[in-house]
């Protein structure tokens, strides 16, 4: 993965914690750390999870391989969930452009992640415009 590539999606993870931990502490000496509680406890996001890690398991790994991509992504995306869970008590109701640059911020989290996944774990597949096999 080009470095530029690596530099921005640290640095978009990097935010995303930041967000998180800033706006789920104001949300906790709130009163409001049991809402981040009930949607952690929602179960889609961990069958999600569930079927991507037997994915992982059955799936034979590729020439370049050292681990399925997708065993990690079974794990990034619990903790994706959680920083959003987080974040998202931070305020009762925020307003339509806070709420839309926090999906865009944690959502980019979950993309930046799959991206440093995918590159530590499998080089070969990275696409060209991320820096990968036969780019410039």
């Amino acid at each position: 993965m080009h470095p530029l590539a690596w530099l921005l999606s640290v640095l978009w993870l990097l935010a995303a914690v930041v967000v998180a931990v800033v706006r789920g502490v104001l949300g906790a000496r709130q009163g409001r750390a049991h809402l981040a509680a009930q949607r952690i406890k929602s179960p889609t996001i961990y069958l999600f999870s569930a079927y991507l890690l037997v994915a992982a398991l059955v799936t034979p790994k590729s020439p370049g391989e050292s681990t399925s991509p997708l065993l990690w992504l079974a794990f990034a995306i619990p903790l994706a969930n959680a920083l959003a869970a987080a974040s998202s008590v931070g305020q009762t109701q925020p307003k339509g452009l806070t709420r839309a640059g926090l999906a865009l911020l944690h959502g980019g989290a979950v993309l930046a992640a799959a991206a440093c996944i995918l590159s530590l774990v499998s080089p070969r597949f990275v696409p060209v415009w991320l820096g990968g096999p036969g780019a410039p």
